[in-house]
Order: structure tokens, then C-alpha cells, then sequence
């Protein structure tokens, strides 16, 4: 088995039956399997898919587990050489597994990576990231920012004006469309279950570059994602708590609590 597609849903419908049929119309040249991860959903889309889709493969959890111990739940029954992390909003616009399966192929020092998003308009949207390490926390959150102006302009001039037709390292791939290689993230035990839902494949991919690997962009790979299409009420709540743990589980307490006095600043400012 060449590759396995992880789609963690709750509550989704149309949409992950969409994702799906996008998959089975334009993934070609590869052996791969579809595993849908389902917390807990109270909507028909586990019927619709026993309806639709025989072949794929259902884990129906007990609860919501969240995004990244949902994927965990489907990586320990997936078969593929490569996990396919992709979000039930999304659609496949060509042969986008393919092209990220024949990159990780080619390039042993690739432990994930991932391709170009767009929206229904076929607008650029986040695909991937440069900076959730310390020095960003400083540049974009503090007024220290204004003693490194230099370095922090030339961050965000670089954002904005980024190629995003060349493949490049990056600091990290979104999750909504994110390939991994099998046996280094079993090595590394998978996604942290200290996050429900933001940061755990940031914080995912700190570890895999601290193991010697590197996250590429890889832009020939095209998906259209539906962004807020699945949507959770807590979502404000959810990424505030994640900021805080992702800086806790890679730089330390001390970083935690600075970051955590940041965003509440924040919050408050607003």
C-alpha cells in the first residue's frame, strides 16, 4: 500500500462526500486506501458513506477526540508507506496524492509535506508556515519587534511575496492537507494528545525537523479547502489553549507563560 488518506469528520456530510469522490476521481498511478476518523458525529455522514463508499474504512470514536488523536485512531490501522492527513472540506483539483507521494519518494530527507490551497474562487490561501518558533513569538507579538524591525519586516515582506510555484522548505505544512512518512511518525509517536484542535501538526512537525528531517512546499499539488466550512463554536477557545501548549511542549514552561500573557493581551486589546 502506497498511501493512506486519513480524514478526521464530525459532522460534515456533503462535504466529506465530495472530498471523497474528488479522491477516487483524480488520484491515479498509486495504491492507496481512504480511512475516515469519525468523532462522534450526529449528522447522517456515517451513512452516507457506508452508502456511497464501500471500500472505505470507518473508525467511529466514542467522542469528539479532536483533530490530532483522531488521525492517531486511523494511523493504527493505516497500511500505507505515507499518511495522508486531508480535511473532509476539501476537494482535489488534480493528482495531488500522487504528486506529494512521488516528492516524499524522491526525497529521503522529506519527513512531511504538502501542496498548494485554494479557495472555491481558486485564490491562494495558508498552506504552510515560516515562523511559530521563539523568535516569531518576539517579532510578531511583543514590542520587541521594533528593536529587530529590520529582521521583522523582511519576515513578513517574505510571507507576503513568497513563491508559491517553487518547491521550498518551510517551517511547517497546514493540516488540512498534510503528507507524513509512516515510520518516522510512528518513531514519534504520532500527534501530541495534549492538543484538541490547532497546532498539533506545528508542533508535530518541530519534531520531525528536530529528527533530522525537513518540511517541504510542494506546489504542483492543488486542493481547493473549503475554510470554515467545518466549523466549531470553540474554536477561539481551542486555538488560545493550543498556542499556549504548543510553546510549552517545544520550548519550555517559561516560553508557555510568555505566551500565554501574550494572547490573553491580546484578547484583551480586542
Amino acid at each position: 500500500m502506497d498511501v493512506s488518506v486519513i480524514i478526521v469528520n464530525y459532522n460534515t456530510g456533503k462535504l466529506l462526500v465530495d472530498c471523497i469522490n474528488s479522491i477516487y476521481e483524480k488520484t491515479k498511478g498509486i495504491d492507496f486506501e481512504i480511512i475516515v476518523s469519525d468523532n462522534k458525529s450526529t449528522d447522517n455522514s456515517l451513512q452516507l458513506i457506508k452508502e456511497k463508499f464501500s471500500d472505505v474504512k470507518i473508525i467511529e470514536n466514542e467522542e469528539n477526540l479532536g483533530f490530532g488523536k483522531a488521525n492517531n485512531e486511523g494511523f493504527k490501522i493505516a497500511k500505507g508507506k505515507y499518511l495522508f492527513c486531508l480535511n473532509p472540506d476539501t476537494v482535489l483539483v488534480n493528482n495531488a496524492i500522487k504528486i506529494l507521494y512521488d516528492f516524499m519518494e524522491q526525497n529521503k530527507i522529506c519527513g512531511a509535506c504538502g501542496g498548494n490551497l485554494y479557495n472555491a474562487k481558486m485564490e491562494y490561501i495558508h498552506s504552510f508556515g515560516y515562523g511559530d518558533d521563539i523568535k516569531s513569538l518576539i517579532l510578531r507579538k511583543t514590542p520587541l519587534k521594533f528593536f529587530y524591525w529590520n529582521e521583522y519586516k523582511k519576515i513578513k515582506q517574505y510571507e507576503k511575496k513568497t513563491d508559491r510555484t517553487k518547491i521550498q522548505t518551510v517551517n511547517h505544512i497546514t493540516g488540512a492537507d498534510l503528507m507524513l512518512r509512516k515510520s518516522l511518525t510512528e518513531e514519534l509517536g504520532g500527534f501530541s494528545d495534549k492538543f484538541f484542535m490547532y497546532f498539533e501538526e506545528t508542533e508535530l512537525e518541530v519534531r520531525i525537523k528536530r529528527a533530522g528531517y525537513e518540511i517541504y512546499f510542494v506546489p504542483e499539488s492543488k486542493i481547493i479547502h473549503l475554510e470554515g466550512k467545518s466549523h466549531n463554536k470553540r474554536k477561539n477557545e481551542f486555538y488560545t489553549n493550543s498556542f499556549v501548549e504548543y510553546y510549552r511542549a517545544c520550548y519550555g514552561e517559561a516560553w508557555a507563560q510568555i505566551a500565554e500573557l501574550l494572547i490573553m493581551k491580546r484578547k484583551k486589546a480586542k
